[in-house]
């Protein structure tokens, strides 16, 4: 809607003058009488106020449009970037405009290996590992007759600065960790061998004590009494003996001393027998004292020795159990302190896998293959800061480089200004018009908030808007990056929709108040002849025109007849004053909210020029459906660890293998290749979506992690 602000008329102009001629008429007539010639004077302004010009009220067709510019793009096109860290320059770059071809499929053949298929086709191996990355493909064994995708023509090669030696530095990094994780992996072995000997010799040393317990109790102690009461016994009959010795001594003696008192037995043979006598009471005497001795010991046995040598065996017995205790402590600590190491070995392995993984993506980002069939397209947005893209040039990551349109199918791409935004809703028609070329089309995208990367640059707001060309038969000539006119179609008021239109001059704004203002036109007064403000609502406008809103209410809008002053505009600010669309009469337009235009656009879930037939189409929707549920419910089992990570990529294969299975039933030959084709990015968008659950992410940190977690545990 375009608002006027109020401006002085021209009527209020002459009135101004008017006062002055009346003013200066008043005094010549005071000298000479001139009151003829003031009234002469006031009957020419007269004169001059009916001859101002006027536009007649009426009814008429109304054909309510907004024009705008814009920029010719591509509506299927794929954005090739830099990948690569900081900056590097462009080896080489494929000319503009050469037409290129995409992945294609490749059945692995008797002796094929991945060297050999890179080199047949002229890749790099680690793209085409990068290519068929949600595949589960044994690459050291290729299986004969399975299929592969191969990159598509080489685009640009990108100057990969010191790759080559930051790759061959890490895999020495890697291989270094690998083989410390394996030693520490045999010194966890090591450690459970040594924890588990530790504990069978404290539990043997346990049994040890606790049978010597068991002997010192039941056998050593009573053994040793028995013996000293043993020799005790042996010692009293030992003095038993003594006894009746001596006695039979005595006797003897006696009798002997009776011989030598009648000298029959010689002196010597006397003292020798008293000799023996007191020997024999000595040897007696000697007995006694060792039975006294003996008797002594085994009571102290009784009382000390016995109980120290049960309570050092039930010491030795508690000893063993502690010694027990501590080994298994011991062995907890080490093995922990074991798997830790490993634990912090396996981590810090896995990143320096995935450093040298990502240093190989970066190496095999040097090289920009074509994801799919279409025209060079050059990006131009960043000439002014980074020059043109060519050989040498210098680019960083992020940089946009190539275009690759896969149809003709264009788009236009429109900034609308904030004061048209409320006329337009999506699917409104428009026309476009290319150079000499007019086609049709439909304004498919209007956004509903204001576009702020535009609005950085200017103090006006703007909304993103989008116009599809429903027609992709125009001239070779009409190619993207073509400034276009557009003009889009509102509303056309014709018949009983038909409203009083008026020039925009017609339509200002005064101040009614202080502080409000009012939007109207000035209309003349038949009777008076004088301009009556009339008070009118804008329901249309372009920049020509105004259609007045019908009114109810007395003293507003306008009515068929009347005459509006056409007052003069003295600024156009919010006036589109661009040149209109030619030859718009020719070419018609689809009916606005039909949503047959919406559909020419052409379907995002369906490779371009599928050419399905309607049959096909339905079985399409029907598997694509399928297809779509299947996939999501394998990545949430995924995610949520109900699939184990091992059978992650191979269960993720099998779903897109079965979406294939199924579409494979009723698409043709050529169809089925455009599938294989079409469906590369969902597998990578897959995959991608997977990859963050994954870890670690060789093959080695797989096995070797997976099984010492599960010893672990």
């Amino acid at each position: 809607m375009n608002i006027k602000r109020r401006i002085p008329s021209k009527s209020n102009e002459r009135g101004s003058a008017l006062g002055k001629i009346l003013g200066i008429l008043c005094v010549v007539g005071l000298v000479g009488g001139g009151v003829w010639g003031s009234k002469y004077l006031l009957s020419k302004e007269e004169e001059k106020v009916r001859q101002e010009k006027y536009w007649t009220a009426e009814k008429s067709d109304f054909l309510v449009t907004v024009k705008l510019t814009g920029r010719l793009a591509a509506t299927d096109v794929v954005e090739l970037k830099c990948q690569l860290e900081g900056s590097t320059t462009i080896e080489s770059i494929v000319e503009e405009g050469t037409e290129v071809e995409g992945p294609f499929r490749y059945t692995i053949q008797a002796d094929d290996t991945l060297a050999s298929i890179a080199a047949d086709t002229s890749k790099d191996e680690l793209s085409i590992r990068l290519l068929n990355s949600v595949e589960d493909i044994d690459w050291d064994n290729l299986p004969e007759g399975q299929s592969i995708m191969i990159p598509g023509d080489l685009l640009v090669e990108l100057d990969p600065l010191n790759l080559k030696e930051r790759i061959n530095q890490m895999e020495i990094v890697v291989e270094k960790s690998e083989n410390a994780l394996l030693r520490m992996i045999g010194n966890l072995k090591n450690t459970e061998l040594s924890a588990a000997f530790a504990l069978k010799v404290a539990e043997n040393n346990h049994k040890l004590a606790v049978m010597a317990q068991e002997k010192a109790l039941n056998s050593t102690i009573k053994n040793q009494i028995k013996s000293d009461m043993g020799s005790i016994t042996n010692l009293a009959n030992q003095v038993e003996e003594s006894r009746e010795q001596m006695a039979i001594s005595e006797a003897k003696l006696k009798w002997y001393k009776q011989l030598e008192e009648k000298q029959f037995l010689s002196k010597m043979k006397l003292r020798e027998e008293q000799l023996k006598l007191q020997r024999e009471k000595n040897n007696a005497e000697q007995l006694r004292h060792q039975i006294a001795m003996a008797k002594a010991r085994l009571d102290a046995y009784k009382k000390y020795d016995s109980v120290s040598i049960l309570n050092q065996s039930e010491l030795a017995v508690d000893e063993a159990l502690v010694s027990i205790e501590k080994v298994k402590v011991r062995n907890i600590a080490d093995l922990r302190d074991a798997n830790s190491t490993i634990a912090t070995q396996e981590k810090t392995f896995d990143l320096e896998n995935e450093r040298l993984e990502d240093l190989k993506e970066q190496m095999a980002a040097t090289r920009i293959y074509a994801p799919s069939d279409g025209t060079v397209v050059y990006f131009s947005e960043s000439y002014k800061e980074y020059g043109p893209i060519m050989d040498g040039a210098r680019v960083h990551r992020g940089r946009n480089l190539i275009k690759l349109p896969k149809t003709k199918s264009l788009k236009v791409e429109l900034n609308v200004p904030q004061a048209k935004r409320g006329l337009l809703t999506r699917g409104m028609g428009a026309w476009v018009q290319v150079e000499d070329v007019t086609l049709p089309g439909t304004l498919s995208v209007l956004g509903t908030t204001v576009d702020t990367n535009r609005r950085g640059h200017t103090e006006k707001s703007y909304f993103k808007g989008e116009v599809y060309i429903d027609n992709n038969d125009f001239p070779d000539s009409v190619s993207e990056g073509m400034t276009v006119t557009v003009e889009i179609k509102v509303i056309n008021l014709e018949g009983e929709n038909q409203r009083i239109k008026v020039p925009n001059q017609c339509v200002t704004t005064r101040m009614i108040s202080e502080d409000t203002a009012q939007t109207g036109c000035y209309v003349l007064d038949p009777v008076t002849k004088k301009h009556k403000w009339r008070p009118v609502t804008i329901e249309y406008s372009d920049e020509n025109f105004i259609a007045i809103k019908e009114e109810t209410e007395p003293g507003r809008g306008l009515q068929v007849g009347e005459l509006v002053h056409l007052s003069p505009l003295t600024e156009a600010e919010n006036l589109n004053l661009e040149e209109a669309v030619m030859d718009k009469g020719r070419v018609a337009l689809g009916t606005p909210g039909s949503g047959k235009a919406l559909s020419a656009k052409g379907e995002n879930n369906e490779p371009v020029d599928f050419g399905l037939s309607d049959e096909q189409r339905e079985k399409w929707e029907a598997a694509q459906a399928e297809a779509t549920g299947e996939i999501t419910e394998v990545i949430k089992k995924i995610q949520s660890r109900e699939i184990p990570e091992e059978n992650a990529v191979s269960t993720l294969s099998k779903a897109f293998e079965s979406s294939r299975a199924k579409v494979g039933k009723f698409l043709n030959e050529d169809q089925l290749e455009k599938y294989d084709m079409w469906i590369i990015p969902a597998k990578l968008a897959a995959k991608g979506r997977v990859k963050r659950f994954l870890s670690p992410k060789s093959s080695l940190g797989k096995s070797v992690g997976s099984k010492q977690r599960r010893s672990r545990e």
